[in-house]
């Protein structure tokens, strides 16, 4: 009696986690990158989208560290620019507003510098998204396939092989 409950357990956990209650996987779709002189547009799924920004969606949805890693840096990043710009901007209005307190050797200093560290900033968060798309492009590749492969060895013949592929 107790074995038959038992089983009886076992059939009703193994069933309830064999009928749709796992959740399902979106399909992925890939990013196309479009360069155009200096300015990067991105297409997904027929859309063209010009700020790199509104790929987080997508991005994220593809649920793997590395490319969710990457991307928030490129986030961080583009934060920071932002940053440093407004704090050019606060210089530029400060010398405005007050001529005779901000030598022009300072002024030029402070705006020269904020758009060098802006540029290299800007650089290396563009390397962060390419990283992320790369990989998240090669993640939609990674779909479960099932095929059949033919391989020859030589002279010891051929082998013909079902290849199954599915991400666990």
């Amino acid at each position: 009696m107790k074995i038959r409950q038992l089983l009886l357990m076992v059939f009703c956990c193994a069933s309830s986690s064999l009928m749709g209650q796992q959740a399902a996987r979106e399909p992925l779709y890939p990013i196309e990158q479009i360069q155009q002189g200096f300015s990067n547009k991105f297409v997904y799924k027929r859309q063209v989208i010009e700020n790199p920004l509104a790929l987080q969606i997508p991005l994220l949805e593809a649920k793997d560290p590395e490319v969710s890693l990457e991307f928030n840096t490129f986030k961080r990043q583009r934060k920071l620019m932002t940053w440093i710009s407004s704090a050019g901007l606060g210089v530029s209005f400060y010398s405005l507003l007050n001529p005779g307190h901000v030598t022009d050797g300072f002024y030029l200093s402070a705006i020269g510098t904020a758009a060098l560290v802006n540029v290299y900033v800007g650089t290396v968060s563009m390397r962060h998204l390419k990283r992320a798309l790369t990989k998240y492009n090669s993640l939609v590749g990674e779909e479960p396939k099932i095929s059949f492969e033919v391989k020859s060895h030589g002279s010891q013949g051929a082998s013909l092989g079902l290849h199954w592929k599915y991400n666990f």
